[in-house]
């Protein structure tokens, strides 16, 4: 397998995973804070409808022989149900964070597997980060070789086709497997990669595709410690021309980054897709300059996103469900209109009468890297805003904000991000969790 992409892909993912050891490049601290912020939006998550249809779905197994998922205490499962309804969880009410140069969610594919494997191998904390950092490079890196923003245009949904490797590698780091192993491990997942994104509505599908990833990189992960193997060149030919990547520059090039990549996470404060954190942020600035009423009665407002960003985007009203209601524009400002855009509530009720009524105009920005917002008040006033698409500041600070949001300040979260930092162990943190709950 040398010199394949498969074996750049692992040599990476075990080298970001001794930075995470040794203290080096902030990585440690990156994973404690994409854990913390990942299990948070999963036990929000825990209770949404489509989690429960999901757990439905699934046949209990014997206490003895299955996996309690994060999601649902006291329930038993097979191992890859038990983490398709964890990473669901995570993921199901757009609140996790993301890898924007990547358009991927690593943290909902590696963190709540690296928890279930870590408390069931008896994973120090040093290891738990570790995996979650190794797992999220590998993540991150795959869809950016095949041009992750790019994968939209073509209906596929990069988060699932790279995530099953990324998921594989975590699974790799706390099963112990060595370098050969590793390798087969991505090389199994690599041969399921796959993921078609919906284009009409995302309903529960598209929430449950990402777990199955994950759970497609767990299996692939166990089946290489078997002695399983697979085609050590499915990224360097395949894979490339199934989803029409470029073929050219080096592979080693493109995999390799001056930092890790857990610490250009961006993550959510809002529940809603990653383009509407911009605009809900923009609106809140703009309702303070005159008040939120004035805002939900203006009779137009104009959103210019980032072409690339207006894929799944939409004004509609009269949505299929929470998901859609996730990526409406409608409900983003008129949750910004009542002061409740940081209330899951709000976007899973997905009604109509709470959305925007005015008019609603969507247009592609001349810029990337700002959301251009012009809103024209009853009175006929027109008030301009620019707001910057990533902000400038400590992950950190945001995370704290939304952890205080989802749990009512309850310093036990809040500490939490410090205490994995220091080497919580997997088996202290489900217990934990389960307190927390």
């Amino acid at each position: 397998m040398t010199g394949s992409t498969l074996e750049t892909l692992a040599r990476r993912g075990t080298a970001v995973a001794a930075m995470s050891r040794a203290g080096e490049g902030g990585v440690a601290r990156a994973a404690a804070l994409l854990s913390v912020d990942t299990l948070a939006c999963l036990v929000v998550g825990a209770d949404h409808p489509t989690v429960g249809r999901l757990l439905g779905s699934q046949d209990v197994v014997a206490a003895d022989s299955g996996w309690t998922p994060l999601a649902a205490p006291g329930a038993q499962r097979s191992r890859t149900d038990a983490l398709v309804a964890d990473v669901t969880a995570a993921h199901v009410d757009e609140l996790d964070a993301v890898h924007p140069a990547s358009a991927t969610v690593p943290g909902a594919v590696v963190v709540p597997l690296a928890v279930q494997i870590g408390a069931r191998t008896d994973a120090s904390g040093a290891d738990l980060l570790a995996a979650v950092a190794a797992g999220y490079e590998v993540t991150a890196a795959v869809a950016g070789l095949l041009s992750g923003p790019r994968l939209y245009q073509a209906s596929w949904w990069p988060g699932a086709v790279a995530g099953r490797l990324g998921a594989a590698m975590t699974a790799s780091c706390l099963l112990g497997l060595d370098e050969e192993r590793t390798r087969q491990a991505l090389a199994l997942a690599a041969a399921s990669a796959g993921g078609l994104l919906s284009e009409d509505v995302f309903a529960d599908g598209h929430y449950v595709l990402l777990g199955d990833a994950a759970a497609a990189g767990l299996q692939a992960a166990v089946r290489a410690a078997a002695g399983l193997r697979a085609s050590p060149t499915l990224l360097d030919g395949p894979a490339r021309r199934a989803f029409a990547a470029p073929t050219d520059g080096a592979v080693g090039g493109a995999v390799e980054s001056a930092v890790p990549r857990i610490v250009e996470g961006l993550y959510k404060e809002y529940p809603c897709s990653t383009p509407l954190q911009a605009v809900i942020r923009g609106l809140v600035s703009l309702a303070e300059r005159s008040d939120r009423p004035a805002i939900g009665t203006a009779s137009v407002v104009e959103v210019a996103l980032p072409a690339a960003m207006t894929a799944y985007i939409s004004t509609d009203r009269d949505v299929d469900g929470p998901p859609e209601a996730a990526a409406s524009l409608a409900y983003s400002v008129g949750a910004v209109a009542r002061g409740r855009e940081r209330d899951v509530g709000y976007f899973r009720a997905a009604d109509p009468a709470a959305a925007f009524a005015g008019d609603l105009v969507l247009v592609a920005a001349p810029s990337a890297d700002v959301v251009e917002l012009a809103v024209t008040t009853r009175s006929g006033d027109l008030v301009r805003h620019r707001e910057p698409i990533r902000l400038d500041v400590d992950p950190a600070r945001v995370v704290t904000r939304k952890l205080g949001a989802l749990f009512a300040d309850d310093p036990r979260w809040v500490a939490l991000p410090g205490q994995l930092a220091d080497g919580l162990t997997p088996r202290a943190l489900t217990r934990l969790l389960a307190d927390l709950r």
